[in-house]
């Protein structure tokens, strides 16, 4: 019971986290994903010059079922949860409360080429949220399986890494 209640805890702390990560003035729509996961041809609208328009990213397309289940097991197969100016996606295991959060900012939300102090332009805060920039999207990814020390930071690295390839 204590471990649920501090899961719990803990994935509240995420949500609110994530919903103050960004500030802008656009809305997503919030569109349930198809359950191909894989990024449509629609997910990011590319300018003449390659770099992301001001199109919203659907983060729920980013990762695939069978990158997120092997993380947290059995879960919601994702779901919008986001927040003003950002498309934010979470998979949760209903029954361990075990998650994986994945925010994409708005285009200008970084400077583009920015990139943050730690290996491979991750930086980790509080709750083992990390935080990286994709062109100038300011970003975070949070894996959310042990709530007592660092263990998630190499499954967030590898799909952090996977979200870059995508966007």
């Amino acid at each position: 019971m204590k471990r649920s209640s501090l899961a719990a805890v803990s994935l509240v702390f995420l949500l609110v986290s994530t919903v103050a990560a960004c500030g802008s003035e656009d809305t997503d729509t919030g569109a349930q994903a198809p359950d191909d996961r894989a990024p449509s041809a629609s997910a990011v609208k590319e300018t003449d010059a390659g770099a992301a328009s001001a199109e919203t990213v659907d983060a729920c397309t980013l990762l695939k079922a069978a990158e997120i289940t092997p993380v947290i097991g059995k879960n919601d197969g994702g779901r919008p949860d986001g927040g003003v100016g950002e498309s934010v996606c979470l998979w949760e295991n209903p029954d361990t409360y075990h998650s994986v959060t994945l925010s994409i900012g708005s285009p200008g939300t970084a400077v583009p080429g920015q990139s943050s102090a730690g290996s491979d332009n991750i930086e980790f805060g509080s709750g083992n949220m990390a935080e990286f920039v994709v062109g100038d999207r300011a970003c975070t990814l949070q894996v959310v399986t042990s709530v007592t020390d660092e263990s998630d930071r190499p499954t967030a690295e590898k799909l952090i890494g996977l979200v870059r390839t995508r966007l």
